[in-house]
């Protein structure tokens, strides 16, 4: 070995800087394992599976999400390598060292401060506040540390722990002859024959247990978890029985055997028994079951009958005295109670209380009043000795009124107005048309009680846009009282009126009892309001960033509730600003990158009715749909040094809502008039230029044009506001203009206008699907497409152009900050053709109007670090014309080929997430651009250039 070893001196040195080579490697790659953060006899989990033969994928993630314990999260960021690197800067001594200064720090200046109570005070504050940060930091590591996440400790007791959640959500689907059992291996490299054999799907071979380090063998550091999961036969049900003794209640639910979630046959699914047992809740508490819970249904399941059968019983039990059906004996409106009174009805529920129970409450109030004021002599209500459900603003309500009586005055007594039999009460006269508001309460004495309808009340009156809130609550009768007034439609919150006496005279002689087949009661209803402010105002500053220019721009609305009596809104808004603009006298000139000002300004208003405005009668139309019409005019002005441009508008529109996620919205009327009063010279040849030389429509966007039209779009949402929940959005819109234009297009007054006129329609829909994956992380997408087009021909005013022509803002887009978010906003497309300068490069300033949209996003959602969620999204599409066009090939819309012009971007973002509103960031950049046929690919632009590539869209919630 020796000689051979010396013929060859030259390989044995290669031999030893390839192995100081690894040596290095080696280094960094320990110095940078997260194994170093392990304490002895500690293991890093970083792998778990299941593994089942008959489960679907939906049902394999669910147990997914029962795993007592996960793996650090890589995706899409490694956190636990983040963690890493913070704690590479912590030093937990250096932060106790820093501790202990600030409070000597402090010490110190509060004893200089001696009796300055309010210095005290305030030194105080900030040095609990100084102390918080560090202890957190000393507790949960700095902030890199706190963006990562420290290292899953594997414990095998929690892996035990699984197994039994796991067997038990078996049960659940089931399965009841579940065997689940786990085995922890030691993570490593996969071998080639691994791969090979899962590429071939074949049964993956066990990697090596773990072994136990008290044998003095090796413990392996990482760890890898596998379930295994042996499902057995799925249980189907076989029979079912219901066992109701109440005659009244087995009728109602055999009357609603249709809409049964459970049906034989079906596979055993708690879910699903889950489900019924709310269906029939819900069921019942719409037929008058004021008192039924679902706590009073039970199933029971039998499996001992028959093989792979279950037996299904249904019990329900009955409450001491039974189960009783309510009735409404009277339905009291309360238009005006404060918003303390309001809170405290929400809280405490306050309207069953009967009279001592109310003297006992209003005694505790003026307790709590009394032990208050002498508590803080300041004006200040303390709230360290008030009651448990006794808020400040209702001490404050009692006090008010004690003053009163001190001083000899008197709460004002409330009128009170009978509508449609429900009663309806104020201080001082009745504001709001007593007609508009019963419409929106669907309650009536004599009916049964009903949750669907009490949930409409509430949801109808909030939509008025009146109130603050509404709460509605229900008081029982005494089953022993004719009528007791002394407990109907009470102020229960007020300390000096009750409102029982002043309503006495108004409710008048009792109802008599309808006829049941069961056991009765009664039910006083009383709906408790608390009104807006008449008069708000919203005013908005704030600045956008074009051109290499800062435009400052300010908004301001007034809303005006109520201003004729009959529930209606008249808003009034008004903007102003300056955005900047690049300046592009000349296409010739392709270096030209100067901007400019423009200025914007307009105004508009709405009034909001809350009922269909239509003739013969038919105003009730839809009523518990909650109707409304609008009525609106618009006007917007743009001045610059090219142009000047207005456009007038005004519509009327009938919305309704038949539940809370449904809306429609039909536009019988929407008049526009575009004007343009002043095109320069330059800009004009401008304009011709582009319509020449590549056909572009923009210069219709100067032309006076007449655009009346009629339209009606669907909304369907099942998300909330802030989009936490699975859910779905599905929008479509309609739009026909200009159908009536034969009738006086050719008449002397109309030529006369200078106005144009054109037939069209407009069809676009937009869906969207949320996931919520796990409590905090999202996956959206969206699916977006649109066509309009002219119905008929009209003449060119200019020749060579197309016949069928539309108003401009009738065309469609892409790109933007919503849209394909790498392109500018309406700069995407048109198909693979695309404006070019005269040096041959790509415009990416000039607008790209087209008659068929097709886009699409995919977007993952994620939290990042407190308020601070991040996202990574991909999105595609474009633009097309319906029109054959020799100066713009590759621009018609082509069944053949329209696939391979889809535009692609990809990015990630930043969203910042404030509650009450979401800003977002969101850098996006150009993937795939089919208007660049030599090199569409432009992934690796993003890297040498910037310049039309990458884009930062800033922008008010979510994308979608």
């Amino acid at each position: 070995m020796d000689p051979q070893s010396n013929d060859h001196p030259r390989r044995r040195g290669a031999a030893g800087g390839r192995g100081l080579l690894a040596l290095v490697a080696l280094w960094l790659a320990v110095g940078c394992s997260p194994l170093r953060l392990l304490a002895p006899n500690e293991r890093l989990l970083t792998k778990v599976t299941i593994e089942s033969d008959g489960l679907t994928t939906a049902q394999q993630e669910r147990m997914l999400t029962l795993v007592q314990q996960k793996p650090n999260r890589n995706l899409p960021l490694p956190r636990l390598a983040i963690y890493q690197l913070g704690h590479s800067f912590y030093d937990s001594a250096r932060i106790k060292r820093h501790i202990a200064r600030i409070q000597a720090k402090y010490a110190d200046k509060i004893a200089q401060a001696g009796t300055d109570s309010a210095r005290v005070g305030r030194l105080a504050d900030r040095r609990d506040r100084r102390l918080a940060r560090k202890r957190t930091a000393l507790n949960k590591g700095n902030a890199i540390m706190r963006l990562g996440e420290p290292p899953v400790l594997y414990d095998p007791t929690l892996s035990a722990r699984t197994v039994e959640q796991l067997k038990t959500y078996l049960h659940s689907q089931g399965y009841f002859r579940a065997q689940v059992s786990y085995f922890d291996t030691a993570r490593a490299k996969r071998s080639p024959g691994g791969i090979v054999r899962n590429l071939l799907g074949s049964k993956p071979v066990r990697a090596t247990p773990l072994r136990d380090s008290l044998t003095g063998q090796r413990l392996y550091r990482r760890v890898a978890v596998t379930y295994e999961v042996k499902e057995g036969p799925e249980f189907t049900l076989s029979q079912l029985a219901r066992i109701v003794p109440d005659s009244g209640v087995a009728r109602v639910i055999a009357q609603s055997q249709t809409d049964a979630l459970l049906h034989r046959g079906d596979a055993y699914n708690e879910d699903a028994i889950g489900l019924e047992r709310q269906r029939l809740e819900t069921l019942l508490k719409n037929a008058g079951y004021y008192d039924f819970r679902a706590q009073l249904i039970s199933f029971e399941a039998d499996t001992s009958f028959e093989k792979q059968q279950v037996r299904l019983r249904m019990l329900l039990a009955s409450p001491p005295g039974g189960l009783r059906r309510y009735r409404l004996r009277q339905v009291t409106l309360l238009t005006d109670v404060s918003r303390a009174r309001a809170l405290r009805a929400t809280a405490g529920d306050t309207a069953r209380l009967g009279r001592r129970s109310y003297r006992q409450q209003l005694a505790a109030d003026t307790a709590a009043a009394r032990v208050a004021t002498n508590a803080n002599r300041t004006g200040r209500i303390s709230t360290a000795n008030l009651p448990a459900g006794v808020t400040p603003a209702a001490v404050s309500d009692s006090m008010t009124a004690s003053r009163l009586r001190r001083t000899g005055r008197r709460v004002a007594p409330r009128d009170t107005v009978r509508q449609d039999s429900v009663l309806i009460a104020s201080r001082g006269p009745l504001e709001i048309s007593p007609k508009v508001l019963v419409r929106q309460v669907p309650l009536r004495p004599g009916q049964l009680y009903n949750l669907t309808r009490t949930q409409r009340a509430q949801r109808q009156l909030s939509a008025l846009d009146m109130f603050q809130f509404n709460t509605v609550t229900y008081r029982k009768v005494a089953a022993d009282s004719r009528v007791s007034f002394d407990n109907v439609a009470r102020d229960t919150t007020n300390a000096d009126v009750a409102l029982a006496d002043t309503l006495r005279p108004a409710l008048g002689p009792p109802r008599p009892p309808a006829a049941l087949e069961s056991p009765t009661g009664f039910l006083d209803a009383t709906i408790t309001t608390s009104p807006s402010p008449r008069f708000s105002e919203t005013t908005e500053f704030g600045g956008t960033y074009v051109a290499d220019k800062v435009g400052p721009f300010g908004n301001l609305r007034l809303k005006w509730r109520n201003p004729f009596g009959g529930a209606e809104v008249l808003e009034l808004s008004a903007r102003a600003g300056l955005e900047g603009q690049l300046a592009r006298l000349d296409l010739n000139d392709a270096t030209n990158t100067s901007s400019l000002y423009t200025l914007q300004y307009g105004a508009s208003a709405a009034l909001v009715v809350p009922q269909f405005l239509v003739p013969f009668g038919l105003g009730n139309f839809l009523r518990n749909d909650q109707p409304r019409t609008r009525f609106s005019v618009s006007n917007n002005y743009t001045k610059t040094p090219y142009y000047t441009r207005s456009n007038t508008e005004a519509t009327l529109d009938y919305l309704w809502q038949p539940s809370v996620y449904q809306q429609y919205i039909f536009t019988p009327l929407d008049i526009g008039i575009v004007s343009t009063p002043f095109v320069s010279e330059a800009y004009q040849a401008q304009l011709d230029t582009l319509r020449i030389k590549f056909g572009s429509p923009l210069y219709q966007s100067f032309r006076n044009i007449y655009e009346p039209s009629f339209s009606f779009s669907s909304i369907f949402n099942s998300n909330d506001i802030n989009q936490t929940r699975s859910a779905h959005y599905f929008r479509w819109f309609v739009e026909l203009g200009g159908l009536t234009r034969g009738l006086y297009r050719d008449a002397g007054w109309f030529k006369d206008t200078g106005l144009s006129v054109y037939n069209f329609y407009k069809v676009t829909a937009d869906y969207r699907q949320y996931y919520k994956l796990s409590p905090t992380t999202y996956l959206a997408w969206r699916l977006n497409g649109g066509i309009a087009q002219a119905l008929t021909a009209t003449p060119p005013a200019q020749a060579g152009d197309s016949e069928y022509i539309i108003p401009y803002d009738k065309f469609l887009f892409a790109g933007g900050s919503n849209s394909v978010r790498a392109w500018a906003p309406r700069r995407l497309g048109i198909g693979s053709f695309a404006t070019t300068k005269p040096d041959g490069t790509r415009d990416y300033v000039t607008e790209q109007p087209g008659n068929v949209l097709l886009e699409g996003s995919v977007e993952y959602r994620f939290p990042l670090y407190s308020f601070i969620n991040g996202a990574v999204f991909t999105d595609f599409g474009n633009v097309w014309s319906l029109q054959p066009d020799d100066r713009r090939p590759g621009a018609k819309f082509q069944l053949d080929s329209f696939y391979k012009q889809f535009a692609v971007a990809s990015g990630f973002g930043l969203r910042m997430d404030f509650t009450f509103i979401i800003l977002r960031f969101d850098i996006a950049t150009k993937v795939y651009d089919p208007t660049v046929p030599d090199a569409p690919w432009r992934l690796r632009e993003a890297i040498r250039t910037t310049t039309n590539q990458t884009i930062i869209n800033v922008g008010i919630g979510y994308p979608f």
